[in-house]
């Protein structure tokens, strides 16, 4: 990788901007919100993940073995591969390759939505949401950036709530 300034490669210093809650500035009133809204994070990270590496299993069956996925096909198992050619809308069943791509569609409108609600609450600069929002478009990226922001996220709460504590006994 290029060397940029002294401040190391591309690479890490993204990875140092991803790790960092530098910059966040939540409001008082949104501190009770957060762990609501990292729960809904955290599970969409999951869900988002799982439906991204099966959508990679899927477009490698279509594209590499020339097989749609399709379940409750007449005079097929439970489950077949059906090949991909000019009579594809003659199957009947249920398509569960292109069932995959709706469903990551939809499910990963739903992971932007809690990064965007915890990167507001939080107050993030917008590079962070754009980092996170990615996480979800790389297959195994979605668990590692939600194990990264949960941390941060748990980390400032404690963080606060040690200084508030602090603050209160002081009074």
């Amino acid at each position: 990788m290029t060397q940029l300034s002294d401040e190391g490669t591309y690479f890490s210093r993204l990875l140092e901007q991803l790790r960092s809650v530098k910059g966040a500035r939540p409001r008082d009133v949104d501190l009770p919100k957060m762990p609501a809204a990292l729960r809904l994070y955290q599970v969409t990270a999951y869900i988002t993940g799982i439906m991204l590496l099966l959508l990679v299993i899927e477009m490698i069956v279509r594209y590499g073995f020339g097989y749609w996925v399709y379940a409750f096909a007449p005079h097929e198992p439970l489950v077949a591969l059906l090949p991909v050619g000019p009579n594809d809308i003659y199957y009947h069943g249920v398509n569960v390759s292109i069932g995959v791509l709706i469903a990551h569609g939809w499910l990963y409108v739903l992971y932007l939505f809690a990064d965007f609600r915890l990167w507001s609450l939080m107050r993030m600069p917008f590079t962070k949401f754009v980092q996170v929002a990615l996480g979800g478009v790389i297959p195994f990226m979605s668990f590692i950036v939600e194990a990264i922001i949960s941390r941060q996220v748990r980390g400032y709460l404690a963080e606060h709530e040690a200084a508030r504590t602090a603050a209160e006994g002081g009074v």
